[in-house]
Order: C-alpha cells, then sequence, then structure tokens
C-alpha cells in the first residue's frame, strides 16, 4: 500500500551522485543526466551556460571523481541532496502479483536477457525472478535496448519461459505503471504511462527489517530471496502529473 513519507516542506536523500569526471563541491546543483546508457541510475552535475533541464536539487557534502556513480555497477556512491522544490514522496510497494509480472521469453544462461517489448533506455535497472524457474534471485542490468538487456552477471540458475520477473526501474526514471487496484507498482515489459520520478529504490527482506536501498556493487547477485515468505520490494516516487499540479 502506497504511504507519504514527507510532509515538511524540505526534503534531503541520500542519493547516487556523478559528476561526470569532475570532482563536486557542497553546494552544487544536480540533475537527470540526458544519456542513459551512460548517466542513469544516479543525477550529474548540473554547470555552464547551456540548457540544464531537470535540475533536480542542491549537493550538501563534497565528492570525489573517483566516487563517481556509473552505470557499469561496479562504484556506488550516495551522498546527501536537497530537493529544489517541496515535493511529497510515496512509497509504494512493487507487486510480486503473477498479473503484474514481467514473462522471460526464452532460456536465459548468459548475460543477455531477451524480454520481448522490454521498454528501451532502463539502463541501471534491477530483475527480480519472482516465480518459475530461478526465482529468488535478483540481478543488474548494465545495459538495455528495447526488447533486451545485459546483466552484470549471468543468474546462477538459468532462467526459461516459466520465469517471472519483478522489473525494478532505475533511479530518476520518469515513467511508472500501477497495479490493476492501485495500491502498487506493476512491472509490465512494455513502458509506463504514468508520469512520475523514480527517487529510490529498496528492498526488505522480513518484516521490520530495515529498508536496503538498492546497490548494484552488493545486489546485483542476491539468491534465495523467495525463501523469505515476507520479502519485498519498495519505490520512492514523485507522482508529477497530479489533479491540482497538472503538467498538461
Amino acid at each position: 500500500m502506497a504511504r507519504i513519507l514527507n510532509y515538511e516542506g524540505n526534503y534531503r536523500s541520500n542519493v547516487p551522485v556523478s559528476g561526470g569526471g569532475s570532482s563536486l563541491v557542497a553546494g552544487a546543483l544536480l540533475k537527470k543526466g540526458a544519456t542513459p546508457a551512460s548517466m542513469n541510475g544516479h543525477i550529474r552535475l548540473a554547470s555552464g551556460s547551456s540548457a540544464n533541464p531537470n535540475i533536480l536539487g542542491i549537493l550538501r557534502e563534497a565528492h570525489a571523481t573517483a566516487l563517481d556513480t556509473n552505470v557499469a555497477g561496479t562504484i556506488f556512491t550516495p551522498r546527501l541532496v536537497e530537493f529544489l522544490t517541496p515535493v511529497r514522496v510515496v512509497r509504494i510497494e512493487i507487486s510480486q502479483a503473477s498479473a503484474d509480472l514481467v514473462t522471460a521469453t526464452q532460456a536465459v544462461s548468459t548475460t543477455t536477457i531477451t524480454l520481448t517489448n522490454l521498454e528501451d533506455d532502463i539502463d541501471a535497472a534491477f530483475l527480480y525472478v519472482a516465480a518459475g524457474l530461478g526465482v529468488g534471485q535478483m540481478n543488474y542490468l548494465t545495459a538495455s535496448a528495447a526488447g533486451s538487456a545485459t546483466l552484470k552477471a549471468a543468474f546462477g540458475t538459468s532462467l526459461d519461459t516459466t520465469s517471472k520477473l519483478v522489473k525494478i526501474l532505475p533511479k530518476f526514471h520518469e515513467i511508472i505503471s500501477l497495479s490493476s487496484d492501485g495500491t502498487k507498482m506493476s512491472s509490465q515489459a512494455a513502458a509506463g504511462a504514468i508520469s512520475a520520478v523514480v527517487l529510490d529504490t529498496f528492498i526488505q527482506r522480513s518484516n521490520g527489517a530495515a529498508f536496503e536501498q538498492l546497490d548494484p556493487t552488493k545486489h546485483s547477485a542476491l539468491v534465495g530471496l523467495n525463501n523469505d515468505a515476507s520479502f519485498k520490494i519498495f519505490a520512492d516516487v514523485l507522482l508529477r502529473d497530479t489533479l491540482p499540479y497538472s503538467i498538461d
């Protein structure tokens, strides 16, 4: 069930950042990057006199170039960022119900996974096998294209057409889908149509356990998650096109 996380005007959160090869100083403006293959899953430096669309917040601590978060999933560095405008952050569980999953369309035994009608530009997403062969495994996408994607590592147990997956969208992705009852996010292969910004993604391994921020250096080869009956996946989102604040 969705719930609002904050009511105050100011919102800060630790989110992955990159200076794109430049060190960052406290107080720097950060934006969503424009190139999914190299800039997905983190926010980057906004600078210069050229256009800087999608500026999101202000960095509140220094950041060294060597710690730049990357799409390859080998470096992941969250930093404290203060968001620019008053926002309501909504935490939504990502559904594991069969009707809300993506079905594997062929056997998967290498780092290539093909899913019919898979949306483009979801580099830095995660996949979780929620049912079928290979259930309980989680992996990270280092690259994606319409219909197929590249895994950071091959699944330990190969998948087949019985495998059903949760598509965990990359941080700062801008479209989502909801389940039929409106209480959770859904994971069909094709792109969603609801305008929203995915600020962060988490797993919770047992009831009452701490939320774990999904990190490709820690969560790209998890197994046995299905053995935890209360295992859940969540996304923190900003809903953009609402009745009082329409973007149409």
